[in-house]
């Protein structure tokens, strides 16, 4: 790149214009912050739709990790003119002479004779260095004199791929059905992160000129050109993979309530609310279900049915008055007869018709079903 000066005035000017935008965001970030720390819960272990989503990420930051070094399979040839140290003017005898000293036996390959046929311009020298051999010595439809032709030969496979891969595994990893509330609450955000990172390299691809855009030696035919090509082989991984990583930091934070809590919202507290009652009914249903089951075993049986009527007998014996001759219960106490008196009367402040129906209404919810499960 070349050199840009810029006078300090200028940039003076430029930060008094941007302060009174920049400063205020920055002092209300700070408050967040601070407010996010000291309401936040206890840490909690990762839930396990959360790990679910890391899994998947960390599959996907080393499959772009070893895409990104030069020596895995799928990484294009090196640039010829960095290999051989030789600059966008020198002769193609040259560097192709230099080019064969590095290969085997010190002979060139059927592809470096095939791209030699392809270099026999600048411009054809300068669409290899933004797009490559594979480029330049496979596309049929491409034309010397339009390089975006080249462009839409090169991007599909380069860089329309991988970031629709990206782009897949970001809304599996953000999808609130498999990863979870905290991972899909990040979903919007680093979509629209993803597709302006697809926007970007699209743009590169499409309008970067290596030779353009580099130093005034570079556009002399001074020092060796840089191959974009190569360039964005290396970065364009390695950026989908730093991304990956913030996304797995930002899942992990918000998963364990270290970072970024929200309180569930009323929707979910109602969904919480009625689970919990659904699962409060179904225990008191299969209880119910096992006392019907127990008193149809106890009718059946003769020895528990004499025990259990014993106990009955017992039971009407003591609220009735007690055995012949025994002592007296409480409801012959004097103050419980007038208590009593008074509550028949009416006089005791509850009405004994309602508290009636009450009761038939509570014994009848209570034991609904039940009859029909023991028959």
């Amino acid at each position: 790149m070349g050199e840009i000066n810029i006078p300090w005035s200028a940039i003076q000017s430029f930060a008094f214009i941007l302060a009174p935008i920049i400063l205020p965001r920055i002092i209300n970030f700070i408050r967040y912050m601070r407010v996010q720390l000291s309401t936040r819960p206890n840490p909690r272990p990762l839930p396990p739709a959360a790990s679910r989503a890391l899994n998947v990420l960390f599959c996907s930051i080393l499959v772009f990790l070893t895409l990104s070094f030069p020596s895995n399979p799928f990484a294009p040839s090196p640039s010829i003119f960095a290999l051989t140290r030789s600059r966008l003017t020198t002769s193609l005898e040259t560097v192709f002479s230099r080019l064969a000293r590095l290969r085997d036996g010190g002979v060139l390959t059927e592809a470096d004779t095939l791209l030699r046929s392809k270099l026999v311009s600048k411009e054809a020298r300068k669409i290899y260095l933004r797009f490559g051999e594979r480029a330049l010595t496979e596309c049929r439809f491409c034309k010397i004199d339009n390089p975006n032709t080249y462009a839409l030969f090169y991007y599909p496979a380069n860089a329309m791929i991988p970031h629709l891969l990206h782009m897949a595994v970001v809304g599996i990893a953000t999808s609130a059905s498999f990863a979870g509330r905290e991972a899909g609450r990040w979903r919007n955000k680093f979509t629209i992160a993803g597709l302006i990172l697809a926007a970007v390299d699209t743009y590169v691809v499409f309008m970067y000129d290596p030779i353009k855009s580099g130093s005034e030696a570079v556009r002399d035919g001074i020092e060796v050109p840089s191959a974009l090509f190569q360039r964005m082989a290396v970065l364009r991984p390695l950026l989908l993979a730093c991304f990956d990583v913030v996304l797995a930091g930002f899942i992990y934070v918000s998963a364990t309530n270290r970072w970024f809590f929200t309180p569930p919202s009323q929707a979910e507290e109602v969904d919480k609310v009625v689970a919990a009652s659904l699962a409060s009914l179904t225990g008191a249903s299969s209880k119910l279900h096992a006392a019907s089951v127990t008193r149809n075993a106890v009718v059946r049986d003769r020895v528990l049915k004499d025990r259990d009527d014993a106990y009955w007998q017992t039971v009407v014996a003591m609220d009735g008055g007690g055995a012949v001759g025994g002592p007296p219960g409480v409801w012959e106490e004097e103050e419980v007869v007038r208590a009593m008196s008074r509550a028949m009367a009416g006089q005791g402040g509850v009405d004994l018709a309602k508290l009636g129906v009450s009761a038939a209404e509570y014994v009848n919810g209570v034991t609904a079903g039940l009859e029909r499960e023991s028959s």
